[in-house]
């Protein structure tokens, strides 16, 4: 199978329709950054081929895609792949959703559907069963890793019985040997029953088959307990391995830990410093809110000026026409004050009005004394006069008034005025030069945040160096957890005395297996040189003997078998080591197996020396040439190909080895699906490298404009920057 196309709708970040890659028979390259969208796609393909899911997931539709549907509304997450398979094909997995509520959705029925052509039409299948014959499960198995973790296949210790089955004959002598060690069984039972009857051999035979049957209880035993012993020799010589590796390793990884924790009390600093600046409340306890207002304040100080300079005009005019009423009234006053020829009279008050009363009441004035009887000329004048008093006060009453009511009269009944102008004043000096600094304090507090932003960017970007040299060391430390790391290994000594002890006492297992094997042999010799007196059991001992040398066949074919076919397996992952690794030091591969039968992976130097402490990229290549090598096996003994798929397989790769190593890779005729951040310095890609490589490379990024804490925002978009 090899993919010619893959298209994403709605499958996490890949949100919409116009997510496509199209790919080479060779080398094709998948260029992203942290949190871009590489292990996503791998988990689409990973989805599409899992042929066993029967309804949609929640988790895989897209947030921005849910973000913008409205109740009622539906749309779909799918993945569609093209490949050539003995002709050309097609699948599509899918399934609907419909948003039913504020934050709720309803998944619609699961859709797989396959497509292929047949003469020169194209007819739809069944897409489960049109994968499962174009990509089963187990070339699946050899096909798709994530992380480098997961190259080497055989930490599965199926996984080699399982390509044996699939690729070598030796599957056809399990059969065989079975059924040989059956006959061989069944033959000697029924050899011994005839042996124990015939009288002249028949006490010494049951004497000799209870010692067999003794030695072979022993020897079953023995041989138990030896691999018993292989296997603890295994795990202490792999821990020992381990702790070794690591305690280099854990100097690495103290180096790294003591760099990020400067590096993160360096970010909580500068974090605590950019949040000291709380713009929302500064706005009133600092009267940032101010900060516009030096313009406005200046027209404002303007308006004040110009209204109390308006004010005291009109009061000016205001004042003005009041004393001009006012001596209206005293002018008044003064015309009435005068007599006839110009003589002044007496004071309005002089006499008094009870003097006058009384003078009229007695007929006679008391202020000259003379007598004024009723109807005289004095009688009538002290009359007249207590008449124009009482006149004279009831005009001085209302000139009075009138002036009141003219002194009392207010052009502006408050003191806005004032009391706006006072506010200005009050404002100025000081207070203005306060605001006029606000604007400044602000300028010189953004600047301050645009700095620690800038600098706290690049203190993140130094961690996340960090954390990926820290997860490369991680990956060469294989599966040494951090917490192992982290502790000196002090019990290094005492893993080296128990592998000790058992190293002497598989020795000495050895060395009683072959002595119980020797009495064995010793005690079938001697049963073979018993000279049974009946024709019959001398046929069962020849049949047995017979079925004996045919089992041993068969059991020496299958190990034979077995060798030719791991040593066929070396060659090959040789073969690509040698060109994977250009001019790198590369060793050879050797398939070990160990006690339970299982296959290990190893490096050795050409002088035999076996390389314990690889570095990744030695592993890497190590474990991606056996499974060239595998692919290689399908090849031949299956006449199929199938892509080889990546997530993140070359972390520990460096830049000078990146250019070579792809390139190879392109002229190895294998399909070979690359997703990495590989080519790339701090989110931007080395396009002067990546025009070297001579394959089809695409870029995939997080579009611009993302929130990191809103998912909905979140959207991986494609580019095909180079063919």
């Amino acid at each position: 199978m090899i993919i010619k196309e893959i298209r994403i709708k709605n499958f996490r970040s890949y949100y919409g329709d116009k997510n496509e890659f199209k790919f080479s028979d060779g080398l094709t390259l998948i260029l992203g950054d942290n949190g871009d969208g590489k292990t996503t796609l791998f988990e689409a393909l990973q989805w599409l081929f899992n042929t066993t899911i029967d309804k949609g997931n929640f988790d895989h539709i897209s947030e921005m895609c849910k973000s913008t549907l409205e109740i009622g509304d539906q749309d779909e997450v799918s993945v569609y792949m093209s490949f050539e398979h003995d002709g050309e094909k097609s699948v599509e997995k899918s399934f609907t959703f419909e948003r039913t509520g504020d934050k709720s959705f309803r998944l619609g029925t699961l859709n797989f559907k396959g497509y292929e052509t047949i003469g020169s039409e194209r007819v739809l299948v069944n897409g489960k069963n049109l994968l499962d014959i174009s990509y089963d499960a187990f070339i699946q198995r050899f096909s798709m890793f994530k992380g480098e973790s997961e190259l080497n296949v055989f930490n599965d210790r199926t996984a080699l019985k399982q390509l044996v089955d699939k690729f070598s004959d030796i599957r056809k002598f399990d059969e065989l040997v079975d059924n040989a060690n059956s006959f061989r069984d069944k033959s000697n039972v029924a050899y011994l029953k005839e042996m124990k009857s015939d009288d002249k051999v028949s006490k010494e035979a049951k004497s000799l088959e209870m010692e067999i049957t003794h030695l072979a209880k022993e020897i079953h035993q023995t041989k138990s307990d030896i691999n018993d012993k292989k296997t603890s020799i295994e795990i202490f010589s792999t821990q020992l391995e381990k702790l070794e590796a690591s305690q280099e390793a854990s100097e690495r990884y103290k180096d790294i830990e003591d760099r990020r924790k400067s590096l993160s009390d360096k970010k909580v600093k500068l974090l605590s410093r950019i949040d000291a600046v709380d713009y929302n409340h500064s706005l009133l306890d600092k009267l940032w809110v101010l900060c516009p207002f030096p313009s406005i304040f200046n027209e404002f100080k303007q308006k004040c000026s110009a209204l109390s300079k308006e004010k005291r005009r009109q009061e000016k005019d205001f004042d003005r026409k009041q004393a001009e009423e006012i001596g209206k009234l005293k002018a008044v006053k003064e015309i009435q004050g005068t007599l006839m020829n110009g003589a002044t009279e007496l004071p309005w008050y002089l006499p008094t009005p009870e003097v006058m009363e009384e003078s009229i009441h007695d007929n006679v004035c008391k202020v000259c004394g003379r007598v004024a009887k009723e109807g005289s000329d004095p009688y009538n004048f002290m009359v007249m006069k207590l008449e124009e008093y009482k006149k004279h006060v009831e005009i001085k009453l209302k000139n009075e008034l009138e002036s009141k009511k003219i002194e009392e009269k207010f052009l502006f009944k408050n003191e806005y005025i004032e009391e706006l102008h006072n506010l200005s004043i009050s404002l100025s000096g000081s207070n203005e030069s306060n605001i006029a600094r606000i604007a400044q304090d602000i300028i010189d507090r953004r600047e301050l945040v645009d700095r620690l932003t800038h600098d706290l960017k690049g203190i993140e970007e130094k961690i996340q160096d960090i954390m990926d040299e820290k997860a490369r060391l991680l990956i060469q430390a294989g599966d040494i957890p951090e917490s192992v790391l982290e502790k000196d290994f002090n019990d290094i000594k005492g893993l080296f005395n128990q592998k000790g002890r058992a190293e002497v006492r598989l020795t000495e297992l050895n060395k009683e297996l072959e002595k119980l094997e020797n009495q064995m042999k010793d005690c079938q010799n001697k049963m073979d040189d018993l000279d049974p007196q009946s024709s019959k059991v001398k046929e069962f001992r020849n049949v047995y003997k017979a079925l004996e040398e045919i089992a041993n066949a068969f059991g020496v074919a299958q190990k034979e078998n077995l060798r030719n076919f791991l040593v066929e397996l070396e060659e090959k992952a040789n073969y690509y080591l040698e060109k994977l690794s250009v001019n790198d030091f590369h060793g050879e591969i050797h398939l070990v197996q160990t006690a339970d039968e299982s296959t290990e992976i190893k490096l050795f130097s050409s002088n035999g020396t076996e390389i314990k402490k690889k570095s990744g990229s030695q592993e890497t290549v190590m474990y991606i040439s056996i499974l060239f090598a595998i692919s290689d096996f399908t090849s031949e003994k299956r006449d199929e190909d199938y892509p080889l798929i990546f997530d993140a397989a070359t972390s520990s790769f460096g830049d000078l080895k990146e250019d070579d190593f792809y390139n190879v890779i392109n002229t190895i005729k294998k399909q070979c699906i690359i997703v990495t951040k590989d080519f790339m310095t701090k989110g931007v890609v080395r396009m002067d490298d990546v025009d070297k490589l001579n394959c089809p490379v695409y870029r995939i990024k997080k579009d611009e404009g993302f929130n990191q804490s809103n998912l909905a925002t979140i959207r991986t978009t494609v580019e095909k920057i180079k063919n």
